[in-house]
């Protein structure tokens, strides 16, 4: 599909109702509306042909085109490449729906762990909010297994960049770690250097979890900070 092609499909599948309720949820996006599974299902066929041209060169005002460069990612084989273009599209990311979907959908990362696990050492340490966002959600997505855990703990510590999208990021991926490792995740909650609404947040949303339980669920709150 040349770029053309790929305008008239978009502005096809262009959808108000959904325009305005992703608008509502994912501050200052700029949006046609159309949804996530016919954006999928275009980076499928974009990445058949010619995607690395569209990748470079496709315009980004709106948010939809931004989000179909991070589906692509999804269809690379080679970690190598990946990588390259991985490291192209975080600078991409100025909300949460870029990051979070695109990201979550890099399987071939499963295979290639240690790799990425260096590549995403700097964005760890990146004062940019939605630079240090994507590290938390690619540790959360991938990296949350019986080889990386105290890793993962320990670098979601380490993500100190302001912003409340990297403090959701964190809180998120630190209830993530305790539904399926809770003594190691508890005993960083109970002892970190947390700020205090991070720290707060990941214990409200492990308790809001159906898969903690309830003696879990009190304890936890007796960590919250005032």
């Amino acid at each position: 599909m040349n770029l053309k092609e790929i305008e008239s499909f978009l502005e096809e599948h262009s959808d108000e109702k959904a325009r305005r309720f992703s608008a509502s949820l994912i501050p200052g996006a700029n949006l046609l509306g159309v949804k996530l599974p016919v954006l999928r299902k275009l980076a499928a066929e974009i990445y058949k042909g010619g995607w690395e041209e569209f990748f470079l060169s496709a315009p980004e005002e709106y948010t939809d085109y931004v989000m179909l460069k991070g589906f692509l990612l999804g269809h690379i084989k080679d970690i190598k490449i990946l990588l390259k273009y991985l490291k192209l599209y975080i600078p991409k990311i100025n909300n949460w729906a870029v990051c979070d979907s695109p990201l979550s959908s890099l399987k071939l990362i499963k295979k290639h762990q240690a790799e990425v696990w260096r590549f995403i050492q700097p964005y760890i340490k990146d004062k940019r909010e939605y630079y240090a966002r994507a590290a938390a959600c690619l540790i959360m997505d991938f990296f949350v297994d019986e080889v990386y855990i105290d890793k993962a703990l320990l670098a979601l510590r380490r993500i100190k960049a302001d912003g409340y999208y990297r403090q959701m990021a964190v809180a998120w991926a630190l209830s993530v770690c305790y539904v399926k490792f809770p003594e190691k995740t508890e005993a960083l909650l109970a002892d970190n250097d947390l700020d205090d609404f991070t720290h707060n947040k990941a214990i409200s949303k492990i308790r809001d979890s159906f898969r903690v339980g309830k003696e879990a669920k009190e304890r936890l709150k007796s960590l919250r900070r005032k």
